[in-house]
C-alpha cells in the first residue's frame, strides 16, 4: 500500500514499479505533468491529457467557452483544469500565487489553448480511424505503478479507494476515459512521428555545438559613436527619400467611438463595511498565515491479514514509550513496517499540505515540535507520527492586513460590477446607436478617439492591443465588445478610416535626415573597423595592440554557444564567427545592425570525443524527442485548420473569475 496519494492523476510512465512508502508520498503529478514553458503537445507522450470528462452541471458551468470541431469546452470543464493549476501553484508558493498573477503570465490562455489542441488531436486520431479497446485500457491501468504493490495489481477495492480520494473524486468510468484519451494521443503521436530519425552526423554536430568553448576578446565600433560631425545635405535627404519613400509609409489608421466601463472609478466608489472585511479575513486565514514547515518521522504498522485491535494496541504502546523518552528513531528501526524509511529511523523528511492522505496530514500538522501523535489509521495501516521539526504557521492579525483586504474587496467588487455591466450591455448592443443608448441608460458616455494605427495608443484607452486588433477587423456599423483594456471592459465601433499613404518629404524630413546621418555613421564605423582589423591581424599581441590604439577590449572566460559575448551581447552572427575561428585568429568586422565587431579567439576547447561516446544515445533520445515534438506540434496546427474553432471570450472571462 501507499501513504501518499495523487490529487490530479497518476504519475507519468517509466517510474519503477516497486516503490517504497516514502517514494509514493513524494510523487505528485498532473495529468500531463503539463509544462507551460513548452508547446502543449510536446508533452503528450508523458502522461494523461488535460481534458477531463465532466458531469452535467446546471447553469453557467455548461456554457461553452470554445467550440473545437464537433466538441465543446465548457466553463465547468475549463475551471476544473484552471483551478487545479492555480491550487498547485498556490501550494508550491505558499499561497503567494494569485489568479491575477496567473492571468498576467498568460497561463489561463495557455491552458485553454492546450485544451483546444488536445481536442483537435483527439478528433484527428478519430479521423484517421484510431481506436483504443477496453482490453488496452485495462492493460494500461494494471501497469500503472500507482496501482501496483510489489509488481502486482492492488485489487479492485484499493483501486476504487484510490480514485475516491482524488480531488474531486473520480469514478472508474471517468478515470478509464482519461486512460483511453491518453492512449489515443500516444497512438496518434507515434503514428505521426515514428518515422523521424537522428543521423550520427547530426549527433556529432549537436555534441560539438553543446560542448565547444572559446575564450575571446571583442572590439565594437558603434555607429552612434561616429555621428559627431556628420552632416546630411539636402541632396542626401532628397536622394534617400526618393529611393526609400515607402519606408516612411503611414499605415491605415482608424478613429473609434467607444464606451469604457472604468474599473478604477467603480473601485473608488465602493467602500466595504467592517463586517465584510472581517468576513473575508475569517474565510481566508490561510492567505495571511505563514506556511508551516514540518518534518516528520513515523512508525507504520500494517493491518492487512492481522488482528486490527492488536495492531492498534501495539501502536498505542509504541506511542507511550516514545512520549516517555524512548528514542523514536530506534523504535522505528525496530518496529516500523515501512521498508523505505525504517532504516532512517522513520524519517519522512519535510512534508507539505496536500502530500499525504488526509488522516495522516491532519494528525501531523496538528502536532507541536517534538510531539508524538496517538495512533492514526489510514488506508496503509496504523501510524505513530512525530513532528521532528516545525516552524512557521504564524498568522497576521486583521489590523495588520485590513488595508490590503479593503483594497482587494474594492477591486473584486469593481471587477464583478464591471463584468456584470459588460454582460448586460452586450445583450443589448448590435449597432453603434444601441451602444450609445445602452451606455446612457447606465450613466456612461460614448467617447471619441483620435486616429490610431496598429500598435499605437488609443486616446482614452491607452495601449490596448486587443482593442486595436478587433478595431482593424470591424466593418462599418459593427460593434465589438466587451473587450478587455487596461482600465476595464470596452465596446468599440469604427467612425472613420484613414487610408495608408506615403507622406510628402516635408512631413518626414527630420526622420529622413536622421536616417542619412545614421547610415553615414554606420559606414564610418565599418571603415574604421576594417582598418583596425587589418592592423590587429598583423599584431603579435591582440590585446596590447588594441589598447595601445586606445580601443576598448571586452574579454571573456571560456564560453559556450548561447552565452553573451562581452560588449556585444547575444548575436547569432558574432557567435557563428567566433566558433568558426581557430585559436590566435582575428576576424574581419562582423556587422550586427548598428555596430561592426572585431573578434579574436585566444583559446579554443574542443568537444571531448570520449564524452560523446558515453552520451551518444542519451543525446539521440533528446534530439529525437525534440524533433518529434516539433513535427507533432506543426502537424496538429495543420489539423486544426480542418476544424471550425470558436472561442467565446466573455465566457472565458467568466471561467477565470475565481
Amino acid at each position: 500500500m501507499w501513504l501518499r496519494y495523487l490529487r490530479y492523476g497518476p504519475p507519468v510512465q517509466g517510474v519503477d514499479c516497486i516503490m517504497t512508502t516514502l517514494d509514493r508520498m513524494r510523487r505528485h503529478r498532473g495529468w500531463l505533468k503539463w509544462t507551460l514553458a513548452l508547446a502543449g503537445f510536446a508533452l503528450l507522450v508523458l502522461g494523461f491529457p488535460l481534458i477531463q470528462p465532466q458531469p452535467e452541471t446546471p447553469g453557467a458551468l455548461t456554457d461553452v467557452i470554445a467550440q473545437v470541431g464537433d466538441q465543446e469546452i465548457t466553463i465547468g470543464e475549463f475551471r476544473s483544469v484552471y483551478l487545479a493549476q492555480l491550487n498547485q501553484y498556490r501550494a508550491q508558493s505558499g499561497g503567494e500565487i494569485t489568479p491575477e498573477i496567473l492571468q498576467s503570465m498568460g497561463i489561463d490562455r495557455q491552458l485553454l489553448q492546450q485544451m483546444i489542441d488536445e481536442y483537435a488531436a483527439l478528433q484527428e486520431a478519430e479521423r484517421l480511424g484510431m481506436v483504443v479497446t477496453d482490453a488496452e485500457i485495462r492493460e494500461r491501468i494494471l501497469s500503472l505503478p500507482l496501482f501496483q504493490q510489489n509488481g502486482v495489481f492492488i485489487g479492485e477495492e484499493a483501486y476504487m479507494q484510490m480514485l475516491r480520494v482524488q480531488q474531486p473524486p473520480m469514478t472508474p468510468a471517468d478515470f478509464e476515459e482519461q486512460v483511453r484519451r491518453s492512449l489515443m494521443l500516444e497512438r496518434l503521436q507515434a503514428a505521426v512521428t515514428d518515422w523521424i530519425t537522428v543521423a550520427d552526423e547530426d549527433l556529432q554536430k549537436e555534441h560539438e555545438a553543446r560542448n565547444e568553448r572559446v575564450r575571446l576578446s571583442a572590439i565594437s565600433f558603434r555607429a552612434d559613436d561616429f555621428r559627431e560631425g556628420i552632416e546630411a545635405t539636402e541632396d542626401d535627404v532628397d536622394a534617400l527619400y526618393a529611393q526609400n519613400a515607402n519606408d516612411y509609409l503611414v499605415p491605415e489608421k482608424r478613429r473609434l467611438q467607444f464606451v469604457l466601463i472604468d474599473v478604477p472609478a467603480l473601485q473608488d466608489a465602493f467602500n466595504p463595511s467592517v463586517a465584510e472585511v472581517q468576513a473575508y479575513y475569517d474565510n481566508n486565514t490561510g492567505r495571511y498565515t505563514q506556511p508551516t514547515n514540518l518534518r516528520t518521522s513515523h512508525i507504520l504498522l500494517r493491518t492487512e491479514g492481522k488482528d486490527e485491535a492488536a495492531v492498534l494496541a501495539q501502536a498505542q504502546e509504541l506511542a507511550t514509550q516514545a512520549r516517555e523518552g524512548a528514542d523514536f528513531a530506534e523504535l522505528a528501526r525496530q518496529y516500523s513496517e515501512d521498508e523505505g524509511t525504517k532504516e532512517a529511523g522513520g524519517d519522512l523528511g519535510p512534508i507539505e499540505r496536500g502530500q499525504m492522505v488526509p488522516e495522516f496530514e491532519g494528525a501531523a500538522f496538528a502536532l507541536a515540535q517534538d510531539e508524538v501523535s496517538d495512533p492514526v489509521s489510514s488506508m496503509f495501516g496504523i501510524h505513530v507520527i512525530k513532528a521532528t521539526e516545525k516552524s512557521g504557521g504564524e498568522s497576521q492579525t486583521i489590523d495588520e492586513v485590513r488595508e490590503s483586504i479593503v483594497q482587494l474587496l474594492k477591486q473584486e467588487s469593481a471587477q464583478a460590477r464591471a463584468e456584470a455591466l459588460a454582460q448586460a450591455m452586450a445583450a443589448e448592443i448590435t449597432t453603434p446607436e444601441e451602444m450609445t443608448v445602452a451606455a446612457q441608460r447606465r450613466g456612461l458616455e460614448a467617447q471619441e478617439s483620435g486616429f490610431a494605427g496598429p500598435g499605437e495608443p488609443i486616446l482614452g484607452l491607452g495601449f490596448s492591443p486587443e482593442v486595436t486588433t478587433q478595431a482593424f477587423q470591424l466593418a462599418e456599423g459593427e460593434v465589438a465588445g466587451p473587450i478587455t483594456t487596461p482600465t476595464g471592459p470596452a465596446f468599440v465601433t469604427v467612425t472613420d478610416v484613414q487610408d495608408p499613404y506615403v507622406p510628402p518629404l516635408d512631413e518626414v524630413e527630420a526622420r529622413v535626415r536622421d536616417d542619412v546621418i545614421r547610415r553615414k555613421a554606420f559606414v564610418a564605423a565599418q571603415e574604421r573597423a576594417n582598418a583596425v582589423a587589418a592592423q590587429l591581424k598583423e599584431a603579435e599581441d591582440f590585446t596590447a595592440a588594441a589598447e595601445a590604439d586606445e580601443l576598448t577590449v571586452n574579454s571573456s572566460e571560456l564560453i559556450a554557444r548561447g552565452a553573451a559575448v562581452p560588449g556585444v551581447g547575444l548575436n547569432a552572427s558574432v557567435e557563428a564567427m567566433a566558433f568558426s575561428m581557430d585559436a590566435g585568429e582575428t576576424s574581419d568586422p562582423v556587422l550586427t545592425g548598428n555596430s561592426a565587431v572585431i573578434l579574436h579567439v585566444h583559446e579554443r576547447q574542443e568537444a571531448d570525443p570520449v564524452d560523446f561516446a558515453a552520451t551518444r544515445e542519451t543525446l539521440r533520445d533528446e534530439l529525437m524527442a525534440l524533433r518529434q515534438n516539433q513535427f507533432f506540434v506543426a502537424y496538429i496546427e495543420k489539423a486544426k485548420t480542418r476544424l471550425a474553432i470558436d472561442i467565446d471570450m466573455a465566457a472565458f472571462a467568466q471561467a477565470i473569475a475565481v
